[in-house]
């Protein structure tokens, strides 16, 4: 098994990201408030939260909110759950349904508070977990504002979408939890490049009954040597059990590559909204042309609560740059000729003589 222990554990150590939007990570920011007139500009911290406790204890947490607008607004707390849905394991926050008790073990040491602009507010989180909890529980603590009043039923979607909201994780430990990540897939966007980068799918699945947090790496190699390597989920992300989670990447390290298009700090995008890429040329790193066959190992590992599992999965793919090589056969050819011309005018001339 190729397993580099060095490389691996070099590839953990990354910072995290403090924001994602809404219904596309797990610790959510949305800039208004649609069921309002009134501007809600909050950020929320930290990200999403992972509590473990033994059934019977009581477990707390610290959730930091900040007014990123221009007012006071007095902000109220609230709470909801989430799932997973789709192949790429996006969070859903939902309303509690009949059975769900666990919203009960929880209390929070203010429930509304004045967010001054600019300063971040601290709220405490208490969990009293009973002796028959098991397994995992997903909290979604909501800030919103507090003047709205009861949303109807037509507004609680658009109430959900206007608010910050902090993802907490409960695992309530049992000796009957079950932790296993496959590969559901491996995959690249295309399986012929010209250029740099090379983007690569990995879709995993949790088969078990608890949240998982699965990190590794993909080692791109040629010809049996490694010319670079890719991290997944360096953000540390959780896989909901019985859900897949799909995590990508990409491979820049190469001559010439393409890089978002930028302009005045900003990213342009087409008429269709779409991201804007540019071929950049750097020949100061003219020796990481990529040309040829590549095998890309992914190696991954989660804690199944003994031990570190590894993970694997292998493809290969191609990078041919034609526009490069045609470039450099038309010179052959031009140099081939010419040479050619020399020599036949010389032998001629010698003919001659």
């Amino acid at each position: 098994m190729r397993w580099k222990i060095s490389q691996f554990n070099k590839a953990m150590r990354h910072g995290l990201v403090m924001v994602v939007l809404l219904f596309s990570g797990f610790a959510v920011a949305a800039p208004t408030l649609a069921a309002s007139g009134q501007g809600l500009n909050l950020t929320t911290s930290p990200l999403p939260i992972n509590l473990v406790a033994e059934p019977g204890s009581t477990v707390t947490a610290d959730l930091r909110v900040r007014n990123d607008g221009v007012k006071t607004q007095k902000i109220k707390v609230g709470l909801l759950k989430f799932d997973a849905y789709g192949q790429e394991g996006k969070p859903r926050l939902m309303e509690r349904g009949a059975g769900d008790d666990y919203f009960d073990w929880v209390s929070f040491s203010q429930t509304t508070f004045d967010a001054v602009p600019g300063v971040w507010q601290n709220i405490k989180m208490t969990i009293t977990v009973p002796k028959s909890a098991a397994f995992g529980y997903y909290y979604a603590v909501t800030f919103s504002l507090a003047d709205l009043g009861a949303p109807t039923a037509g507004q609680r979607q658009a109430a959900i979408a206007g608010s910050a909201a902090t993802l907490v994780l409960l695992e309530a430990l049992s000796p009957n939890a079950k932790r296993q990540i496959d590969v559901a897939e491996f995959s690249t966007d295309h399986s012929l490049y010209e250029f740099l980068p090379a983007s690569f799918k990995v879709n995993l699945r949790n088969s078990g009954n608890v949240h998982v947090i699965p990190r590794g790496t993909i080692f791109i190699s040629k010809d049996g040597q490694d010319v670079g390597t890719v991290d997944i989920n360096a953000d540390r992300g959780n896989v909901l059990p019985a859900s897949n989670r799909l995590f990508t990447g990409q491979w820049l390290d190469g001559f010439p590559s393409y890089h978002l298009k930028e302009a005045n700090g900003k990213v342009v995008l087409d008429k269709n909204g779409k991201e804007v890429q540019e071929l950049k040329w750097d020949f100061g790193q003219l020796s990481k042309l990529r040309f040829g066959k590549y095998t890309a190992h992914l190696l991954m590992a989660y804690d199944d609560g003994k031990r570190d599992v590894p993970v694997e999965s292998e493809l290969t793919f191609w990078v041919i740059p034609w526009r490069v090589l045609g470039v450099g056969l038309l010179v052959v050819v031009v140099l081939g000729a010419g040479l050619w011309m020399i020599g036949r005018g010389l032998w001629r001339s010698l003919r001659r003589k």
